[in-house]
């Protein structure tokens, strides 16, 4: 007995040492991808036998300053704690939760384990929560399980913030999808990415109540973590006339070559139509010839007051002026037009047919009204707003099916298709299951809406000439609207004009946002939260604002609504201790006004006279969030925003002197704005130019055929109307016109146009 006991108890020294001298790892590098925000996330891990000695993490859809943060820090925190398990980064939840789940498949690969997951649930139905597109009132959804299933998610489209042709989409779309895979971590729909994680979030959220109520672990909830399969498949097909995008100029040229007894396939890479177009009221339009024909009277015009009587024949706006004021305004220092003027004549003369043409359709308006003085427009809104909108693209495809036409959503075009210099289709792939499609066609149609979904082609085709706009925007519109089929355009001998102007901003708005704070009802029914001190700081008039070169660039009553884009993609608000304190002690003086406070964060400006109790509380958040620092010193400020610090301590002390004489002698800001900068330490708040879309694009001629480098030959069988050719309509020196719809009105009117101008060259 005593020699077995010998003899157990070295073999047991020996295999407790062999368990100690075993790598944890299987050394080498992995991979794994996880969804996103914006789409997938890849982790790349390198290990030896004992340790984890490298990681990277890559999204190239996920959004500039927000997810990029996630994607920049996690790495790091996950090297340095040996575990995937670290806390998400603040503001960026989806993307941190893919570089952790991606992060955790490397190390089960790594350890040669499979990472198989099970989970048990009770059953019943379950509450979910998720931030979509409004962080003010979170998405709630019901989910009912059983013990191994999720049986039904059904989604609250009442009690919610979110556009509600978004939230059907998504209904219509992800939610079968979900159900089918049993997966919470499905592909988000394109074009409705916000609604989709919100609903992803909240099921999930659901599903994880569910197995911890019967006794599981919420990690538990990578069982139902699966990805689609995808097809291997290629299909041809053919059409006379391929129309890329199903927005407003998409939609206008499927219908009318279809009107013209073509055969037209439509491809939109969204899951549903409408583009830019369903996020606004309605277009610029001039002298819309019903309205002329009828007799108006009592007409009040909204900016003078003035009551005008108008009768039958009656022009209501006096076109020719308006063509010389575009002109004037698209005049450039040097005295060069910039803009093409026989385009600007065709948009401003065909546009009243275009919307007589719509009406057909199901397009409905309002009275027209017409801009007095200095200053001209017609802008006719869709009357009903947005619901009105949504209602008239859904007749619009109906009828283009009536037509006989034939529409695909959620393809994307990736590329064109040339022989011998002429454009004969477009290479397409399914955006759910991969399928790809090779499409040939007489004539190809580009409505893809910009390049504002690229933040790469921004830093490409952005300049800094006349204004800073390089660099990657926020965006407001369309995320879809990433211009690979410019690109295409061009690597295949096009030509761009005026492709550097300004995007299309009207929001002046923060780098991110605060949920989860303590919400108080407010205006329209709207709530507000002191989560947004931050928001309504950088764009208070009240606000000393820099650009990038640490110089003033506006009266800061202009950061809200009209200026902010003369900085570019961001701008500094700086603000002293004894500033921060009043607002801690007093509230703002005034509620800032403009979209930026209806669009952005809780939905509502936070009330004048209010204090900001949390202010302390809230500025850390969003000094952990990263687009809120501190700093003992102006100079030290300004180093950790990437200033120039003896810049900005001159910007301060001039600012300073202005509002102790009260007078801005550098921009006019009304004397009551005039708020010194005081009191140590500092803050400085990153602003952003949030935009809807770009506003340059290819160069085309009075039929929208796209030209070649040479500006002069047409590429034969390739087009592009609205966004993607409405450079043509502006200067690179000045921002989008101020003349209201213009870009809706082009849309529509060169989609029209093109149709006839296709079938015309087709015969």
């Amino acid at each position: 007995m005593k020699k077995f006991l010998c003899v157990l108890m070295a073999l047991c020294m020996v295999a407790a040492y062999a368990a100690a001298e075993a790598p944890a790892y299987q050394a080498g590098t992995y991979e794994a991808v996880a969804a996103g925000f914006g789409g997938d996330v890849k982790v790349t891990m390198t290990f030896d036998a004992d340790k984890i000695t490298d990681v990277k993490a890559e999204g190239p859809s996920e959004t500039e300053g927000i997810g990029t943060r996630a994607l920049d820090k996690l790495p790091g925190v996950i090297l340095e704690q040996q575990s995937a398990d670290v806390d998400a980064v603040a503001g960026a939840t989806f993307t941190s939760k893919a570089i952790r789940l991606a992060a955790q498949d490397c190390i089960d690969q790594a350890k040669g384990v499979t990472g198989e997951v099970t989970a048990k649930m009770a059953p019943g139905t379950y509450e979910g929560h998720g931030i979509g597109f409004r962080i003010a009132l979170p998405l709630n959804v019901s989910v009912t399980v059983s013990e191994d299933r999720i049986e039904s998610i059904v989604v609250d489209q009442e009690n919610t913030a979110d556009t509600k042709a978004f939230i059907q989409t998504v209904v219509d779309k992800l939610i079968p999808r979900m159900l089918e895979y049993q997966s919470v971590s499905v592909d988000a729909v394109s074009g409705a990415t916000a609604t989709s994680n919100a609903v992803r979030q909240a099921t999930e959220d659901a599903v994880v109540q569910a197995i911890v109520a019967a006794g599981g672990d919420p990690s538990d909830v990578r069982a139902f973590y699966h990805a689609m399969p995808k097809s291997s498949e290629t299909e041809e097909l053919s059409a006379d006339v391929l129309v890329i995008g199903l927005g407003g100029s998409g939609m206008a040229a499927a219908i009318s070559s279809a009107e013209k007894g073509l055969n037209v396939l439509a491809i939109e890479k969204a899951a549903k139509w409408g583009g830019n177009c369903v996020l606004t009221s309605g277009p610029m339009a001039i002298n819309v010839p019903s309205q002329v024909a009828a007799e108006i009277e009592n007409w009040r015009d909204p900016i003078s007051g003035e009551t005008i009587t108008k009768k039958a024949g009656d022009n209501l706006i006096d076109k020719e002026a308006l063509y010389q004021a575009w002109l004037e305004y698209t005049t450039n220092d040097e005295g060069v037009q910039q803009a093409k003027p026989e385009i600007v004549r065709l948009f401003l003369d065909e546009s009243g047919y275009t919307d007589d043409w719509l009406t057909q359709y199901g397009f409905q308006f309002n009275a027209a009204s017409g801009f007095a003085g200095n200053t001209w427009a017609a802008y006719t809104p869709i009357a009903g707003g947005k619901a009105l909108t949504e209602g008239f693209f859904a007749e619009c495809m109906d009828n283009f099916v009536k037509l006989g036409g034939r529409y695909m959503l959620e393809t994307e075009a990736y590329d064109l298709i040339v022989e011998d210099g002429k454009v004969v289709g477009a290479k397409a792939r399914n955006m759910v299951d991969g399928k790809e499609y090779v499409i040939s066609a007489k004539a190809v149609v580009l409505a893809t809406g910009g390049f504002a979904g690229s933040g790469e082609m921004e830093k490409k085709y952005l300049e800094n000439t006349y204004f800073p706009l390089k660099g990657e925007w926020k965006l407001f519109g369309m995320q879809q609207n990433d211009g690979k089929m410019l690109e295409a355009a061009i690597r295949n001998g096009a030509g761009t004009y005026n492709i550097s102007v300004a995007p299309m901003v009207h929001v002046g708005g923060v780098d991110g946002f605060l949920p989860g704070f303590e919400t108080v009802p407010g205006a329209r029914g709207g709530v507000w939260s002191q989560a947004d001190m931050p928001l309504n700081m950088a764009i208070s008039s009240d606000s000393l604002a820099v650009g990038g070169d640490a110089k003033r660039f506006t009266p800061e009553s202009s950061l809200s609504m009209f200026n902010p884009w003369i900085a570019g993609p961001h701008f500094y608000s700086i603000y002293g201790s004894d500033q921060v304190q009043k607002l801690i002690q007093e509230g703002f003086e005034e509620a800032p006004y403009g979209p930026s406070t209806s669009y952005l964060g809780y939905g509502t400006s936070i009330p004048a006279h209010t204090p900001l109790t949390m202010g302390e509380t809230v500025l850390q958040a969003a000094i952990d969030a990263g687009y809120v620092f501190k700093a003992d010193t102006l100079a030290e400020l300004a180093e950790k925003m990437g200033l120039d610090g003896a810049t900005l301590e001159a910007t301060v002390a001039a600012y300073n002197g202005y509002c102790e004489a009260g007078e801005d002698l550098e921009f006019g800001k009304d004397p009551k704005y005039l708020k010194a900068v005081t009191g140590a330490p500092y803050y400085g708040i990153i602003g952003s130019s949030w935009c809807y879309s770009t506003c340059g694009g290819l160069d085309v001629n009075e039929k929208f055929q796209v030209l070649r480098a040479d500006g002069q030959t047409p590429i034969e069988g390739l087009y592009a109307v609205g966004t993607d050719s409405m450079g043509v309509l502006f200067s690179e020196t000045k921002a989008y016109v101020t003349y209201g719809g213009g870009a809706m009105g082009y849309a529509f009117t060169s989609g029209r146009l093109v149709g006839e101008n296709i079938a015309e060259a087709l015969k």
